[in-house]
C-alpha cells in the first residue's frame, strides 16, 4: 500500500496531531444547527 500526499490531511497551525475522519463527520454535523425540540414533553 503506498500513501500519496492527497490521502494524508496537513495539519492547521494550531494543531500537533491530524484530525481524524469521525471529526470531519462531527464538523459537517454542526455545520447545521438542531432546531428541533428534544425535550421530550407533549405538544
Amino acid at each position: 500500500m503506498s500513501l500519496h500526499a492527497d490521502d494524508v490531511p496537513e495539519l492547521e497551525t494550531d494543531q500537533d496531531v491530524a484530525p481524524r475522519p469521525e471529526e470531519a463527520i462531527a464538523d459537517a454535523l454542526r455545520a447545521e444547527p438542531d432546531v428541533e425540540d428534544h425535550s421530550g414533553h407533549p405538544s
